[in-house]
């Protein structure tokens, strides 16, 4: 309710992410019922922010039936998490990892002869099988052999001892933007697929999941919006599409505490460099959290919060660890009130979306560069 604070979740810092896992289960059955087929949670840079093996275990008690990660540090620490699911290592992992990959039981991206060597000769002194699934560059322009390299690329990596090909996936470049070159990168990657004799074909991501069916073959690879996000700006171009976002419960708020009020003056100037100055006397509270939260400058003083249900604008350049809110409009705020910096309070909500447009990115970075401090406090464990 409006106007009411919440309770202070049992932290040490008063700086702290709520992760809903129950939101997260929410969205991956809503996904694989609009998928059909079977579900990669793309849980890489810390679950999105979110916190990577508590999103996996959530994702997968939903009825994920992967995890998919950029490296393979990221696979280990789910793996010592006791999540025992397949794991791809989507990015490029180098060749003197080899062994550890294996013994870890990890799918990797081999698309280079010479690594897909090194953990040929690992596998035969193993006695243990290295499973790769290869990209395949239909038009993104990052890893893998082209669609007209490829035929030979699979050949030569899946006659090594040791390999199996387990499977060919792509990555679709502007799947919520471009439907035309999108459908040409899954007919080239169809083309180059359904040559080979693999288990698995992947392409979809988020919006590619919600927008083309011909494009989920046996596996699709949400990530965005497993955790209540939409990948589309502003609004997904089809009406399913609109109808799965619209279903989708975000899963994070980013909350804080006042730490202290007070009137200042006229002119008085707030934060390094006084870059605002007070117009007329104002009622101005300090909250405990900053850039080294990532809670991000921007290039101006902008941005707000809620504080009992009602936005608050920053005054001044965000410190590293603490800045400053201006409650004078907010007569009953007071001290240790509850401050949201990203989710809901009362009636109103401050969107990812509305914190990446204010600083000129998407809203994937908002939350993946959240960095350890802030405490995660997870619901539904």
């Amino acid at each position: 309710m409006a106007g009411v604070p919440n309770p202070q979740p049992q932290t040490s810092h008063p700086t702290c992410l709520i992760v809903d896992l129950n939101a997260i289960r929410h969205n991956v059955r809503i996904l694989r019922e609009r998928a059909g087929v079977s579900l990669m949670a793309v849980v890489k840079a810390n679950g999105y922010g979110h916190g990577i093996a508590p999103v996996a275990r959530a994702a997968l008690q939903a009825g994920a039936r992967w995890c998919g990660v950029a490296c393979l540090p990221e696979a280990i620490t789910l793996r010592e998490a006791g999540i025992t699911a397949p794991i791809l290592v989507m990015g490029y992992t180098p060749a003197s990892l080899a062994r550890e990959a294996i013994a870890f039981d990890l799918r990797v991206n081999l698309f280079d002869a010479d690594v897909a060597r090194a953990f040929s000769n690992a596998a035969v002194e193993m006695q243990k099988p290295c499973r790769t699934h290869i990209k395949i560059d239909t038009g993104m322009g990052r890893l893998g052999p082209r669609p007209c390299d490829a035929g030979d690329v699979i050949d030569a990596i899946a006659a090594l001892p040791g390999i199996e090909v387990e499977g060919l996936f792509t990555h679709l470049r502007s799947s919520e933007s471009d439907p035309d070159f999108s459908r040409e990168q899954l007919r080239l990657f169809r083309d180059v697929a359904q040559s080979r004799a693999v288990k698995w074909m992947h392409a979809c991501n988020s919006a590619g999941t919600m927008m083309y069916p011909e494009g989920r073959f046996n596996l699709v690879r949400p990530g965005l919006a497993l955790y209540g996000m939409s990948p589309f700006a502003p609004d997904p171009p089809l009406p399913e599409a609109r109808e799965t976002v619209a279903q989708l419960k975000p899963a994070l708020r980013w909350i804080t505490r006042i730490a202290s009020i007070k009137w200042l003056p006229d002119g008085h100037g707030i934060g390094y460099n006084a870059r605002y100055r007070c117009e007329g006397e104002r009622r101005i509270a300090v909250i405990p959290v900053g850039y080294g939260d990532g809670y991000r400058r921007t290039p101006r003083n902008a941005g707000e919060v809620l504080v009992r249900g009602r936005r608050a604008p920053i005054r001044g350049n965000v410190c590293m660890d603490q800045c400053m809110i201006d409650v004078t409009d907010i007569p009953a705020a007071q001290f240790d009130d509850e401050v949201v910096l990203l989710g809901a309070q009362g009636d109103d909500c401050i969107s990812a979306d509305e914190i990446a447009q204010r600083l000129g990115t998407v809203n994937y970075e908002v939350t993946t560069a959240l960095p350890a401090r802030p405490a995660r406090v997870y619901l539904g464990e």
